[in-house]
This record gives C-alpha cells, sequence and structure tokens, in this order.
C-alpha cells in the first residue's frame, strides 16, 4: 500500500489531484437521477478507484440510528479486495463525513469488525458472500458487495459494471432492518432499488423494484 507522505512530492501532489478530480466526479454523479459513471469508456479512472470514492460518498448520504461523538471516526472496512483498500487508504485521509473524520482498515475475517459503519465485501470474497452478510445481518453497518447477484445474497448496495461504467443498485430492506436511513438522492441516483425481496418454493427470487419486476434464478442457478 503506497503511503502518500512518503513520495516524493511532485508524484504525491499528481496523486492527490487525481483522487480530488475521481471525488469530484462522483459528488456529481452520485445526485443525478441516472447515475452515470465517473470513469469514462476509455479508462481514464480505475474501477478501484471509482469504487473507493463511491464508498466514501455512499457514507454522506446515510443516518446511522445511534449520534456518535463529533470526534469518533467512521470506518470504512475493506474485506477481500486489496485495489479498493489501497485506494481507500489514498483517498480518505483529512476528509469527513457529518463533521467526524472517516477511517479505513482491512480485514480478513468477518470476526474482526467491531463498530464500524461500512462494510466493503470484495469480490474474492463472493464465494462466502451469503454467510458473511448472514453474519453482520441487522448491525447498523451499510454492506456493499461486488457480485452480480449481491443483493439478493444480503448486502444493502452492490456495484454493477454496466457499459464499462460503475453502478450500483440497494436494496431497501436490508437497510431498514439494520436501522438505517438512505437518503432519497441516493435512492434516486441507483441503478435499481429492491423493495422487496420474496423467495418462492421454487427457489427464484423474485425482486420487486420501481421498475417492472424481474426474476432471477438463485445462485448458482441457470
Amino acid at each position: 500500500m503506497i503511503d502518500v507522505q512518503h513520495l516524493p512530492r511532485s508524484l504525491a501532489t499528481a496523486l492527490r489531484k487525481r483522487y480530488q478530480m475521481v471525488a469530484r466526479l462522483v459528488a456529481v454523479v452520485l445526485p443525478a437521477a441516472m447515475a452515470v459513471a465517473a470513469w469514462s469508456q476509455e479508462g481514464a479512472y480505475d474501477a478501484s478507484e471509482v469504487k473507493a470514492a463511491f464508498l466514501y460518498h455512499f457514507g454522506t448520504y446515510v443516518q446511522w440510528p445511534a449520534a456518535a461523538p463529533a470526534m469518533d471516526p467512521i470506518t470504512i472496512v475493506v474485506l477481500g479486495d486489496p485495489d479498493v483498500a489501497a485506494h481507500l487508504a489514498r483517498f480518505v485521509p483529512g476528509r469527513r463525513i457529518s463533521g467526524r473524520p472517516v477511517e479505513t482498515r482491512v480485514i480478513t475475517r468477518v470476526e474482526e469488525l467491531a463498530d464500524d459503519e461500512i462494510l466493503f465485501i470484495g469480490r474474492t470474497s463472493n464465494s462466502s458472500l451469503a454467510q458473511i452478510t448472514a453474519a453482520v445481518a441487522r448491525r447498523p453497518m451499510l454492506v456493499v458487495a461486488d457480485a452480480p447477484d449481491g443483493l439478493e445474497r444480503g448486502a444493502m448496495v452492490n456495484f454493477q459494471e454496466v457499459d464499462s461504467r460503475v453502478r450500483f443498485e440497494i436494496s431497501l430492506p436490508r437497510a431498514e432492518e439494520a436501522g438505517l436511513v438512505l437518503s432519497s438522492r441516493l435512492l434516486a441516483a441507483a441503478l435499481r432499488v429492491a423493495q422487496r425481496a420474496l423467495i418462492e418454493p421454487t427457489g427464484r427470487v423474485y425482486v420487486a423494484t420501481s421498475w417492472p419486476p424481474v426474476t432471477r434464478p438463485p445462485h448458482g442457478g441457470r
């Protein structure tokens, strides 16, 4: 993981400017009714950079159930994605959410979680995604995944890459179960918002959204 403070001044300045640009782009993207990628078709920004910026900005649109002291940091935890973790480590120093400092850390097991506000589960942990989300169910923690069926497997927010652009979808019931209140501006920017999820005896998951409901087979199904 690169420490910007120990890089040559010119390189450190260039990196800070790059992350500031990504932050501004994502900050503009999120309030938009139709979220557009913060990185172009030509790949001006790496998808991991954009996801790191989104994780920070998600926190600015979430209200947690219990108020915390002003100096108590908001912590973004990463499990299973070293690239996103590295970008976050360079992205969040000096930033605040609701006046609170923002920190990030990496874990390798769900048992390492504490009173953290945001958990990002990367792709290398997708094989155990359902078990991880079950372990943190109903905790006041925004759980973000990066899987084709992340919402169906317990995530509150899930990244999707559509036409080489980073988008996200939201499960409103999962957030409500944890006592989190999501801003209407965040919901408006989502690719889709699942209002409820019904699992029929056939095992198929019917996800009702603000668009016509769609039918998806269970994980691993056809």
